[in-house]
């Protein structure tokens, strides 16, 4: 017997599947990517699909159009084209989220109950991203185009600023666990966590790789967050001297505000 989740999984492919023979026969649409967990072969059961579609130039200004940059809502064009592999429950525009500078529209679909984030590129401007799984390309796409190397100067300032935002919100992350405020605990440590891997990242001379739910778990005990929040210190702690010999700064003594804060637990 198939359990629920492996169905809903084998939905998603179903539509994966429709979806991408619907686009590579329209003329409207050139090429289709997946990005996200499903572009870097990481998909889990509750994954969405994160499609991008490059638009033909000729058919560009209807559908990428963007009479609004946020809303919940679309447009009809945009919504009769969401509508053809299943009616939407939802669908609603956050333009910001497409890094190519088209449309993004976030549907939920109403019989499935699958997400696809649907991003809308026109041609002219399309690029395909690292990190994807191409669907289909009839035009040949450029992959994006190489980001100029940060110098020393650039590496040690970005290091250097994220060790500062990383030791604010320490500091007020002990505030949180005094004032019993958990929600904005485990918030603020998804935070500081991403301020390390920036740190870590900027020493390499990298840049971080955009993951989602970046730190899930729980910490459920008062023990177990003290412990989780002095482990991440002791962990930007050891990578501040890198800071400083790659030509950075770091605040002095930044650890003793946390103590005394967590003292008074």
């Amino acid at each position: 017997m198939v359990s629920k989740r492996a169905a809903f999984a084998q939905k998603r492919e179903q539509m994966l599947t429709t979806l991408t023979e619907m686009l590579r026969n329209d003329e409207r649409f050139v090429a289709a990517w997946l990005a996200g967990s499903y572009g870097r072969g990481e998909q889990t059961v509750g994954s969405d699909l994160d499609l991008h579609v490059v638009v033909a130039d000729a058919y560009s200004e209807v559908l990428c159009a963007k009479p609004w940059e946020a809303g919940a809502k679309t447009t009809p064009e945009r919504l009769a084209l969401f509508s053809q592999i299943e009616a939407p429950s939802f669908a609603g525009d956050v333009h910001q989220n497409n890094q190519l500078g088209g449309t993004f529209t976030y549907v939920a679909y109403l019989e499935s109950a699958l997400n696809v984030d649907w991003m809308l590129t026109p041609q002219h401007a399309a690029h395909q991203l690292p990190d994807t799984r191409m669907l289909f390309d009839k035009v040949g796409l450029t992959a994006a185009p190489p980001a100029e190397p940060e110098t020393l100067e650039e590496r040690a300032e970005r290091a250097s600023s994220q060790v500062g935002w990383f030791w604010l919100d320490a500091c007020e992350n002990a505030r949180n666990l005094l004032a019993g405020n958990l929600c904005e605990f485990h918030e603020m440590y998804t935070w500081m966590v991403n301020h390390v891997r920036e740190v870590r990242a900027a020493l390499r001379g990298e840049q971080v790789r955009w993951i989602s739910n970046t730190h899930s778990r729980v910490y459920a005990t008062r023990e177990e967050q003290v412990a989780a929040l002095r482990a991440l210190c002791d962990e930007m702690e050891m990578l501040m001297p890198e800071v400083v010999r790659l030509g950075g700064y770091v605040p002095k003594n930044p650890r003793v505000v946390v103590e005394k804060r967590l003292a008074l637990l």
